[in-house]
């Protein structure tokens, strides 16, 4: 009735990574933080934040909202920032909001985006 089962095409342990796999936070519409918020990995939000976000990675999708500072290798805003941003990469994606100050290597500001503040972008020379 139930067949045996198998181990056969199996990859064993051995041979994965030992590296451990970056962490991801997924934090959705509902959720509403007071204070600041730190991760080592990539954080997704859609919530609400007041208070500074200090991640690896961040995206802020279409239904986020911060009101802090974000510090971070790279930032999308999707959704609304009234903040600084300090990052490496930074892009403003056609449906953001921004309001404050971003300090990057990179930035882009995609057509359609309301971007209110100062920008300044520190690219390292390639010569």
């Amino acid at each position: 009735m139930f067949s045996k089962p198998t181990t056969e095409g199996l990859t064993p342990a051995s041979s994965f990574s030992k590296e451990p796999r970056q962490r991801r936070s997924l934090l959705h519409d509902g959720i509403v933080i007071q204070g600041d918020w730190q991760s080592d990995g990539t954080v997704e939000f859609g919530g609400r934040i007041k208070g500074d976000l200090t991640v690896d990675v961040l995206v802020v999708t279409g239904t986020g909202n911060v009101d802090g500072n974000v510090r971070a290798r790279s930032v999308t805003v999707e959704g609304y920032l009234n903040g600084t941003i300090a990052a490496v990469d930074v892009i403003l994606a056609s449906t953001a909001v921004f309001t404050g100050e971003i300090v990057a290597e990179r930035i882009r500001i995609d057509f359609g985006a309301n971007v209110e503040g100062l920008l300044k972008a520190t690219a390292k020379d390639t010569a």
